[in-house]
Formats: C-alpha cells, sequence, structure tokens
C-alpha cells in the first residue's frame, strides 16, 4: 500500500467526547458534512458517515499517495524512526487491503469518548477532556490562565443517550473486534459500564479486546468484575511521575491507590498493562524513577507484565520539554541512558525507539529558552489555586526555572 495509507478509515469510528466524528484519535481533522458541520454518532447514521463524501475522499487520498494534513503525527513519529499509529493500524488489520474507496460498512474498531467527565486535572489536559479542568478555569477566573486554553467546547449535550447512538452501536455488534474507551476518566462514566455489561449479556464480550486508558484512580469493582469477561484487554495507564511528581502533574491523584491497582491487575490473566507517561517539562529528569517503578515489577515477577509506551508531548507549547535547556536536558537523559544499561531487562523495541526520540530532542538546543516564562506563569497559577509547589516534588526544575523568573 500507499505511505500515506491507513486502515482506519475503512475499519475504525473515533467519537470526541462532543460526538464529532475525526479519522482516528490524534488526526486534527473531523469528517463533514457536504454543507460543513461536523457529523455525529448520536444524531447522524453511520452509514450516512462512513460513506460521506468526506469519508470517501479521505480514502482516495490515502489510496493515491496524498499528503494528508490531519495525519502530520504519524508523518513525524515515522520520520525520526518511531512507530506511529498508522503503522500499528496497519499491522493489526493487515489482512485487509483496500481497492475501493467506499466501505462495506463492517466497523471493527470503535474509538469512544463519552464526554469529559473526569476526577483529575492533569496539568497536561485540557477542559475538553477534564471536567475538573473544566470547573477549575470557572474558579480561577484569570485571563492569565484562560489564555492557556484560548479554544475549547465541552458541549455534549449527552449525544450517547439519543437512540440513533444506541442504533449506530447495535448495527455494529457483530462486526466489533476492538473497544477504545477512554474520557474524561472513563472508569467513573456509566455509559461505558452500560456498554460493557450488554455486550457480557450478549455473550459478544469474549470476542472483543478491549482497550481504556486509565488513570487508575477509580476503585469501582464493576470494573475489576467485567475485565476477566473479554477476549483480552490492554489497560493504558495514564501516570506520570513516580510518588510526588505523580500526584503535583496528575491532582488530586494519590500514588499509593495507583500502586494498590497495578498490583491488582497483573493477578489477572487477560490484561496487560501499557503505562503511556507524557514526558513533559515537569517530568523529564524525574521520569526515570517510573521507569524503575514499573521494571521493578516485572523483574519481580520475572516477566514483563508492565509494557512502557512512553508519549513525547508536543502540545500545549509550553510544557514542551523542547523549550528547556540543553543541558539540563542531557543530564535527565544521562539518568534515563545509565538506567536503560544497567536495569533496564524487560521493555520492548517501542519503548527504546521512543527513548532514541527523546536522545535526540535532548540534544537539540532550547528551542525559544524564553517560552520556559509560559510555563512558570502557567504552573505559579495552578500551585496558587490548588496549594501545591514544584518544589517539593522536583527541586532540580524549580531551581532552573528561578532563573527565568
Amino acid at each position: 500500500m500507499t505511505e500515506s495509507f491507513c486502515v482506519l478509515p475503512w475499519v475504525n469510528i473515533t467519537v470526541d467526547p462532543d460526538g464529532a466524528i475525526k479519522p482516528c484519535c490524534i488526526s486534527h481533522d473531523y469528517i463533514k458534512k457536504e454543507d460543513g458541520t461536523k457529523f455525529n454518532l448520536g444524531y447522524d447514521s453511520i452509514d450516512d458517515i462512513y460513506n460521506s463524501q468526506n469519508f470517501i475522499e479521505l480514502r482516495q487520498k490515502m489510496l493515491n499517495n496524498e499528503y494528508i494534513s490531519g495525519c502530520d503525527v504519524c508523518y513525524h513519529n515515522e520520520k525520526y524512526g518511531r512507530q506511529s499509529r498508522r503503522l500499528i493500524n496497519n499491522e493489526q488489520y493487515k489482512d485487509i487491503i483496500p481497492t475501493t474507496t467506499k466501505s462495506d460498512l463492517k466497523i471493527k474498531f470503535f474509538d469512544l469518548r463519552f464526554g469529559n467527565l473526569c476526577n483529575l486535572k492533569c496539568r497536561s489536559c485540557n477542559p475538553t477532556n477534564s471536567s475538573q479542568i473544566e470547573k477549575e478555569i470557572l474558579e480561577i477566573n484569570n485571563t492569565e490562565y484562560t489564555r492557556f486554553y484560548p479554544q475549547f467546547d465541552v458541549e455534549s449535550n449527552y449525544w450517547w443517550e439519543t437512540d440513533t447512538f444506541d442504533e449506530n452501536i447495535k448495527s455494529q455488534v457483530d462486526n466489533i473486534d476492538t473497544i477504545y474507551m477512554t474520557g474524561g476518566e472513563p472508569t467513573v462514566i456509566e455509559k461505558n459500564f452500560e456498554i460493557l455489561r450488554d455486550l457480557i449479556k450478549t455473550d459478544k464480550s469474549k470476542d472483543i479486546t478491549l482497550i481504556i486508558n486509565t488513570n487508575l484512580t477509580n476503585t469501582n469493582p464493576r470494573f475489576y468484575q467485567y475485565l476477566p469477561n473479554f477476549k483480552s484487554v490492554i489497560l493504558q495507564l495514564s501516570i506520570d511521575g513516580y510518588g510526588e511528581v505523580q500526584e503535583y502533574l496528575r491532582y488530586p491523584s494519590k500514588f499509593s491507590q495507583i500502586d494498590e491497582s497495578i498490583h491488582k491487575l497483573i493477578k489477572m490473566h487477560n490484561v496487560k498493562l501499557w503505562a503511556t507517561p507524557v514526558i513533559q517539562i515537569g517530568n523529564l529528569n524525574k521520569i526515570v524513577d517510573l521507569f524503575k517503578y514499573f521494571e521493578d515489577i516485572n523483574v519481580k515477577e520475572n516477566k514483563p507484565l508492565i509494557d512502557i509506551r512512553p508519549i513525547l508531548l508536543q502540545d500545549p507549547q509550553h510544557l514542551n520539554i523542547d523549550y528547556l535547556p540543553k543541558d539540563f536536558k542531557q543530564k535527565a537523559f544521562a539518568k534515563i541512558f545509565m538506567w536503560m544499561l544497567n536495569d533496564c531487562k524487560w521493555q520492548s523495541q517501542i519503548f527504546k525507539d521512543t527513548i532514541n526520540a527523546l536522545k535526540e530532542k535532548c540534544q537539540e538546543e532550547s528551542k525559544d529558552i524564553n517560552m520556559l516564562q509560559e510555563y512558570i506563569k502557567f504552573n505559579n497559577l495552578l500551585d496558587d489555586h490548588r496549594g501545591q509547589r514544584l518544589a517539593d516534588c522536583n527541586y532540580d526544575l524549580h531551581t532552573l526555572l528561578k532563573e527565568y523568573d
């Protein structure tokens, strides 16, 4: 197939928290009607969406090997030798080789986000994906803070409660092989439990791989009761630091609660754990401590129970490590390199490829050292409101930033 080909537009439906349809979760584009408005899974039939002119044109561009602007994240990853979402998708569905732009409407992969309900307000997140940040913006009510979220729309209208949505899911239930759930925090969203329960009751769950992106702070017993009923389960762990660093970046999480959940989950035979820390200014020099924590569990159990799949943050820009001084980045990477040399035993090539990409970023001069002032303003506003201090969890970064404050 072509270098711009991705199988997802033939097998996947990705839904934003407001019900709008995207080609995939990391695309910047939306699937739109001929009048320019967005399709919505709660109000438009899946047939109209999937065989719309916009979707057909997207597929044709992929078959023609044309550049697609919304796919630039995958293009960027592939340029730097990292495995992209596009390549992962194509490998997962390697038996599907489309030759036409139309779909036979057998959707295998559903990527679902039912609103922004969440119990955390992570510093790298936004109000579209966290109701707690949406609330905090109103509480702080400071233009210096709101400018960090210049555009957002959190109005969902409970689109997932419509008859049209239910019919769209039911029409594809015999075709589905993978369901991805995120949020918000998917384990506090009732609609997710409703869908899982229905799949279990109809005995469809045994044929479905369930992927859940979770912060592991919800101990709802139903969550653990439902998991064994599925063919396999991949839990993507949204954890950005060890101990106090995690509690600072993903406030108000408690690391002890996360640790308890992980040790419960590693005993479940059909569950795989993928740790997906977001590497950013606030944790670059501390991320090795989290790597050690996960790998120590693997070493103790003598098998790869936790697969670390770091994410190198690109946006928002005020959290991007590109703006840190080169010497600070190099010192941080040196700690990661020494750990990998001596103690990293069970991690995959995906982890190693990402660390190689991180090495390149850490060897670059700062793109604009003045951007650190933006990070400082953002962080200080949150610290004042939340009663936190960066110095308490990352003193070295705190000391560096004093030079630019």
